[in-house]
């Protein structure tokens, strides 16, 4: 007589092996334990730039490079289909999907707001949320993108110097409060 156990036995699968992308992270950038960095092309991570809990960066498909004082927020997405380049003070929020190629600095992409492959945009410009740019297109320096692709300069920002310095100055302050706020486990990343 054989002895069988009384209870089915099963061996769990190995979880999938995921290796980290090579990163070049600045020592005062902030790094969410829980965000997420994935591929196999460089990532460059500016200083002070901050990454929240469950922010995705992806470079299977190419190198990705944030400048400084940039706010990658919740479940924001950053793939690389070629080459993305996000200039210094950007910020792109909750839910927003990025596979643009070049970022201007002190620019806003909205909460859910989709940039497709090959776009580029200026300096200071805001995509509002929900809005999707097409692959291929270009924006010049502070055009503000609304629903229904709908657009307009934003001419008060263009012409006051004033302005553009206190859109900057408040990305710091952003930056500085999510440092008091975000444990940053950039270690893990090292």
């Amino acid at each position: 007589m054989s002895s069988r156990p009384s209870r089915p036995t099963s061996v769990a699968a190995p979880p999938p092996v995921v290796s980290k992308p090579p990163c070049k992270i600045d020592p005062t950038a902030i790094i969410s334990d829980k965000a997420v960095l994935v591929g196999t092309h460089p990532i460059i991570i500016g200083s002070r730039t901050v990454l929240h809990p469950y922010a995705k960066l992806d470079s299977t498909n190419g190198p990705i490079t944030l400048g400084s004082n940039c706010i990658i927020s919740e479940r924001a997405n950053v793939e690389a289909q070629n080459d993305v380049k996000v200039d210094d003070h950007v910020s792109i929020e909750t839910g927003a999907l990025v596979r643009s190629s070049r970022i201007g600095q002190c620019c806003t992409i909205s909460a859910y707001a989709i940039l497709q492959t090959g776009t580029q945009l200026g300096q200071f410009c805001k995509i509002t949320p929900k809005c999707t740019l097409l692959s291929g297109t270009v924006l010049p320096d502070f055009t503000v993108v609304l629903d229904k692709g709908r657009q307009r300069i934003d001419t008060t920002t263009s012409s006051r110097r004033d302005i553009q310095d206190l859109k900057i100055k408040g990305q710091a302050m952003h930056v500085d409060t999510l440092k008091r706020l975000i444990p940053s486990s950039m270690a893990k990343w090292a």
